[in-house]
């Protein structure tokens, strides 16, 4: 379980900060829990996976439960972890998408096109054990584009501390793209550590997205960086910067359908003014290049 939170956490790597325009509710398929069916013989959320799916359907476990224990009437999700007979401990896991990974690794979602800046909902914590159990969540916007998935923006949020009453949790949607996505993926665990305690639990209610999320630039970073030759005829570039720093951080490239082509983390001599980008083995076209700086995220348009 916790190699798949740590996956997903590696997809968010790099992605950069977005601002947005005043709030809109975004809706969740299902995300105020109203609505449940029996599959396999247990009740379980509309439009959602649990732990009973991950491990096949072939028994229940208990792990995701519908309680009355809501923000807003009628039900929440309940995610508990739990024992069974052996020993063995599994928490409560509800995912909105599917189990089964793409052709990038990442994990399939549902249909979603907005560009959301946040992604709010509502939970409790209780349990003794529970905040050493390590409660997570983690959400994706992607986009398949050329048939490869790519993430288009993500989140993830941890749950530090216990909340007996209904708390809301605010999580932040950080950038990679300006395009649009055409799926969400979220997951909630009651818990990912290396051992699992039964008895943590986890109650979701109300998810929903909030405001909408824009590109932007900051012109102050952006005059630290010079590209030269741009346009380049033969897909050689030099980056050059008074900040040894800014030329040191990650770098992607990406083309002009928002496809990831190019990532690296270098290890410039120190002090080095300038930085080699070679991008000759690329298509003569309009790319464009992004630094994950300690000052902010900082792109670039190239053209080849």
């Amino acid at each position: 379980m916790k190699t798949l939170l740590l996956a997903l956490r590696a997809g968010l790597a790099g992605i950069g900060l977005a601002l947005a325009a005043p709030a809109t509710a975004q809706t969740v398929p299902n995300g105020n829990f109203s609505t449940w069916a029996t599959r396999n013989g247990v009740e379980t959320p509309t439009g959602w996976l649990t732990t009973d799916d991950l491990l096949g359907g072939f028994f229940s476990t208990g792990a995701v439960a519908k309680t009355t224990t809501a923000n807003s009437a009628p039900y929440a999700a309940q995610l508990q972890t739990v024992s069974l007979p052996g020993g063995a401990s599994f928490p409560g896991l509800l995912i909105l998408g599917s189990t089964l990974r793409t052709s990038a690794g990442l994990p399939g979602g549902v249909p979603f096109t907005a560009r959301p800046r946040n992604l709010q909902f509502y939970y409790q914590l209780q349990g003794s054990q529970a905040l050493s159990d390590s409660a997570a969540m983690v959400v994706l916007l992607t986009r398949r584009l050329n048939g490869t998935t790519t993430v288009v923006a993500g989140g993830a949020y941890d749950f530090r501390a216990l909340a007996s009453s209904y708390t809301l949790a605010t999580v932040p949607l950080q950038y990679s793209s300006g395009l649009a996505p055409d799926s969400v993926f979220m997951v909630f665990y009651s818990g990912q550590a290396r051992t699992v305690t039964a008895g943590s639990v986890l109650r979701i209610d109300d998810i929903s997205f909030t405001g909408t999320a824009t590109a932007t630039r900051d012109a102050a970073l952006a005059a630290q960086l010079s590209i030269a030759p741009n346009p380049s005829p033969d897909g050689r570039y030099r980056l050059s910067s008074p900040d040894a720093a800014l030329l040191a951080a990650p770098l992607s490239v990406f083309d002009a359908t928002g496809r990831l082509v190019r990532r690296e983390t270098p290890a410039p001599r120190p002090g080095a003014p300038e930085r080699a980008l070679d991008l000759s083995e690329l298509p003569a076209g309009i790319y464009s290049v992004r630094l994950d700086t300690p000052y902010g995220l900082l792109t670039r348009k190239l053209v080849r």
